[in-house]
């Protein structure tokens, strides 16, 4: 079998698990995908992991906040807002669907992605050939009931768009992901993926920037990944963010030695990412507290 038969048959395959999963009730549907992922059920009623809080967040939360901070063009108008407009990655334009791109108006190179979902982006480094197919893409985009593929249900109240955005590739790694894992307003970890568009490999630090043994869902970097120049206004950053919130990761860019603002995100890895090694699953999850209460997620909400 070629390649590409192979390929068809690996997204053929995707398809249909992903139509079966959407059949079921959100119960069910984590359930499977944590037992695909992790070997084991998720335990719903005393949640102690990250993955397991995670899964019970994504049947229990319905925090009236989480959507407009999930929106990729709402966010950035928040955080605009609160830090001043330094601290985003400038938004060229917004549209409501593929029609009302006009191609040849667009600043090249650039992103365009939709807002309601992650890897939902197509990058153009010029003026496409064929704009019929980039349409088609972004059509696909905008059609992708994003929240139904984990049960995320924050990104099912957010209306759909298209926003475009520079380009940006500062570096020979690609534009590196700092991920602040935030618990109660503190940071506890900041997860860090580099070259996100090649090998995509990572690595964990604390917040004073000492490496911790641990991967999340990527192979190692193979190289040393320097402290950004801006740690402590970072941190800062994030832990404005997630005050409030028991638990929320703010992801940040480092571009030019300038803290830049990423996304909000309340279901990392939908989670799903692996921890390597496992016991460090549990160590995250301890930190999930309910702020003025225990620290058991499950005998808080259920």
């Amino acid at each position: 079998m070629s390649t590409g038969m192979k390929a068809h048959l690996r997204h053929g395959l995707r398809s249909i698990w992903r139509a079966m999963m959407d059949l079921l009730p959100s119960r069910w549907h984590i359930k499977l995908d944590h037992l695909r992922f992790h070997g084991s059920f998720p335990d719903l009623k005393n949640p102690k992991t990250l993955s397991d809080k995670i899964a019970f967040r994504k049947l229990n939360d319905r925090d009236p906040r989480m959507p407009r901070l999930a929106d990729k063009i709402s966010a950035k108008e928040e955080m605009a807002a609160r830090f001043g407009a330094d601290f985003i990655i400038p938004t060229v334009a917004v549209f409501a669907n593929e029609t009302e791109i006009d191609f040849g108006a667009l600043p090249y190179p650039c992103v365009i992605k939709a807002n309601h979902g992650s890897s939902l982006s197509v990058s153009l480094l010029a003026r496409p050939e064929n704009e019929r197919a980039i349409r088609r893409k972004l059509r696909g985009f905008l059609r992708c009931n994003y929240h139904a593929i984990r049960e995320e249900w924050a990104y099912s109240e957010i209306p759909r768009r298209l926003l475009v955005e520079p380009f940006m590739y500062p570096s020979q790694h690609g534009l590196i992901d700092y991920k602040f894992h935030t618990f109660g307003g503190r940071v506890f970890a900041i997860e860090v993926v580099t070259d996100r568009y090649t090998t995509h490999t990572g690595a964990v630090f604390d917040p004073q920037w000492n490496q911790m043994p641990c991967q999340i869902g990527s192979p190692p970097t193979p190289y040393a990944i320097p402290r950004p120049l801006e740690l402590e206004k970072m941190l800062d950053y994030a832990e404005q963010v997630g005050s409030g919130f028991a638990y929320v990761r703010v992801d940040l860019y480092d571009i030019g030695g300038k803290a830049k603002f990423g996304e909000v995100t309340f279901y990392p890895g939908g989670g799903v990412d692996v921890f390597t090694p496992r016991e460090f699953d549990e160590l995250f999850g301890r930190q999930w507290k309910i702020p003025g209460a225990g620290s058991d997620l499950g005998e808080q909400l259920k």
